[in-house]
């Protein structure tokens, strides 16, 4: 089988025909023609196995070349390219929230919140000790029980979340940030690598660069936590710690060249609410119909945010129509208007409500 001179697809499709069947004809054609060729008899027999095993070896490799490029590799094969690169899969973080204690509690003192445990840090704040999303759920007001004997504690409990755990990045996004460094798209401070140094931070979940935003050697830094919400005080400043801890000085502390001045700022919540008239379907409440749809919107607005700036009008009604729970509907409208919303720059979608009349 000679493969010089293929195209790649060509050589995938010529991997994808060496079936058992066509193996097994080839190899019997081989065979003299005097000998009994017929299945099950004994060189048929005794091709078979070997025929099965290149069968499979040829899937292998099939499977081996998708796994040597970076646009079909998955899991560790992709790791393995992107460390080429000078690039690491970002592990899953650890959520941060902020502990309400009538003293301040020791430095690595542990508390037990069902089902998960946490351990304090600097400031009262508490870790939680299992990394990723886990850990952002709804804790706060959750009273702790403390796993070490700390004097004179009478008030132990959770308060708001500062910073978001996330879960270990993805192969899309692990992909994406390698495409940008051999591309060398993210080099000499321009936006690209702006954006990189903000989404390399524990707890970003993604930015928007703005050069030049008050003039020259000015860039402002908008950003969303790892749950696409906006960003909390402490992770801003965590921002400002690795791009630009000296601000307004141009020292080039941070990653920031030397000269240029970094604002970090967080995204805003645009509340949305979305109206439409719905017939359920059979079996269905219109309160079915309000909860399915509230779920897909709300997980295309964590599609979208900062990635478009447009609420489209067309995704709302395609949400509504792929409702099992719908049968028929009509006037559709975002915050009042039956056409696209349009976002501002620093803007995150969040929905508000969605206000159906059964008809």
């Amino acid at each position: 089988m000679q493969l010089s001179g293929l195209t790649y697809n060509e050589v995938m499709e010529l991997l994808q025909s060496q079936t058992f069947e066509e193996i097994m004809e080839r190899m019997l054609d081989r065979v003299p023609a005097d000998v009994d060729k017929r299945e099950n008899s004994v060189i048929w027999n005794a091709l078979a196995p070997a025929a099965a095993e290149l069968a499979q070896a040829y899937t292998w490799i099939e499977t081996g070349l998708d796994l040597v490029f970076v646009d079909t590799a998955q899991g560790e094969f992709l790791d393995k390219r992107a460390i080429e690169a000078g690039i690491e899969r970002q592990p899953a973080t650890k959520a941060v929230w902020q502990g309400i204690f009538n003293l301040q509690v020791p430095v690595g003192s542990r508390f037990y919140a069902e089902p998960l445990y946490f351990v304090a840090l600097a400031n009262n704040q508490l870790q939680c000790e299992t990394a990723g999303e886990e850990g952002n759920a709804n804790f706060k007001g959750r009273e702790l029980q403390p796993l070490d004997t700390i004097p004179g504690l009478t008030n132990a409990s959770i308060g708001d979340l500062l910073i978001p755990g996330r879960e270990e990045e993805d192969d899309r996004s692990l992909r994406q940030r390698y495409l940008v460094r051999v591309r060398r798209e993210a080099a000499s401070g321009n936006k690209a690598h702006y954006k990189q140094w903000a989404e390399e931070v524990e707890g970003v979940g993604r930015a928007k660069i703005f050069p030049l935003w008050d003039g020259e050697g000015t860039v402002k830094v908008v950003i969303t936590d790892a749950q696409m919400q906006p960003a909390t005080p402490q992770l801003l400043q965590k921002v400002k710690d690795y791009i630009d801890p000296i601000p307004g000085q141009g020292q080039g502390e941070g990653q920031a060249p030397i000269g240029c001045t970094a604002t970090i700022e967080s995204a805003v919540w645009k509340d949305i609410d979305i109206s439409a008239d719905v017939t359920p379907a059979a079996g269905y409440t219109i309160s079915d119909c309000a909860a399915e749809i509230s779920a897909e919107i709300e997980k295309l607005f964590r599609q979208i945010a900062f990635e478009d700036n447009v609420v489209r009008l067309s995704q709302i009604n395609n949400i509504i129509f792929n409702a099992a729970s719908v049968l028929d509907y009509e006037n559709v409208e975002i915050n009042g208007k039956s056409e696209s919303l349009e976002l501002e720059v620093e803007e995150l979608p969040r929905l508000r409500a969605v206000d159906l009349n059964e008809i």
